[in-house]
């Protein structure tokens, strides 16, 4: 795909905004996703974008807490035992 300025990107966008009054036209209505979903996004925004990092260990470290009592919950409730190495994570993350 041949890339586009940024006028170009900003008049198929504003026109695009404007697709409710075409509703009953011959264009179809996917157009819209569709080139959307073929912009770069560097081509929106002017500048490259690093590639996806990683979660910060902080809410990393909430996030699994939370799944471990969720899991020791489901286990309790299901009456079985609860493995205890998820005791003892539990544990280190609630130090």
């Amino acid at each position: 795909m041949k890339t586009l300025t940024t006028d170009q990107i900003n008049a198929v966008i504003e026109w695009m905004n404007t697709w409710e009054q075409l509703k009953n036209s011959a264009i179809p209505l996917r157009f819209i996703e569709d080139f959307t979903n073929q912009l770069n996004p560097a081509d929106i925004l002017g500048s490259t974008r690093p590639p996806l990092g990683i979660m910060p260990y902080l809410i990393w470290k909430e996030h699994r807490k939370s799944e471990l009592m969720e899991a020791i919950r489901r286990y309790l409730n299901a009456e079985l035992k609860v493995p205890p190495e998820w005791i003892t994570e539990l544990n280190e993350h609630c130090k």
